[in-house]
């Protein structure tokens, strides 16, 4: 673990993500950071990506940051403008995150398989990494960065699926990750 503190960043919707994200918010004292996927969508996508990164980089410097769309779905008129809404909430999200990794956090939770995708590979620039094993049950890696963007070697890096786990998990995965279990 890296000194400092952490980032947990959500882009998954489905029920049991959200149930996660109000367990942690119960369980641990974060700052919470909300995406408004209405202002991603609308004129005011860049001022809301501006708006999160800073307040990710502020949050970092005294706690965990939880990073996290507003639980509104959007859905369009048809499959390909719901998908096209879809990519540019996540293109959105990736942006705030690949900011957020020059404050360099301790380690990261990317919730949501699309999710962990996407800031492995756009935020972090992820090429190699190495496999530490399960953080908890079910589909939860724990992966260190070898080749990546410079902040982001060596830093934890945890692939936590949407659908995965108990209302607990998400919270657990944090306190394990900040050394109190």
């Amino acid at each position: 673990r890296r000194a400092g503190h952490g980032l947990v960043v959500v882009g998954s919707h489905v029920s049991g993500t959200s149930a996660q994200v109000e367990a942690l918010r119960s369980a641990r004292s974060v700052a919470d950071v909300e995406l408004d996927v209405r202002a991603v969508l609308g004129s005011g996508r860049t001022a809301e990506v501006r708006r999160c990164a800073a307040a990710v980089a502020t949050g970092l410097r005294t706690g965990t940051v939880l990073l996290v769309t507003s639980r509104e779905v959007v859905i369009g008129d048809d499959a390909g403008s719901s998908l096209q809404i879809a990519r540019s909430v996540s293109s959105a999200l990736v942006e705030v995150a690949a900011e957020a990794i020059a404050a360099e956090p301790a380690w990261l939770i990317a919730k949501g398989g699309i999710t962990s995708h996407e800031v492995a590979v756009d935020a972090l620039g992820l090429r190699r990494a190495e496999v530490r094993g399960q953080l908890g049950p079910g589909i939860i890696s724990l992966l260190v960065p070898i080749i990546a963007r410079p902040e982001a070697v060596g830093m934890p890096f945890v692939v936590f699926a949407g659908n995965v786990g108990d209302a607990s998990a998400l919270a657990d995965a944090v306190a394990r990750l900040e050394g109190d279990r």
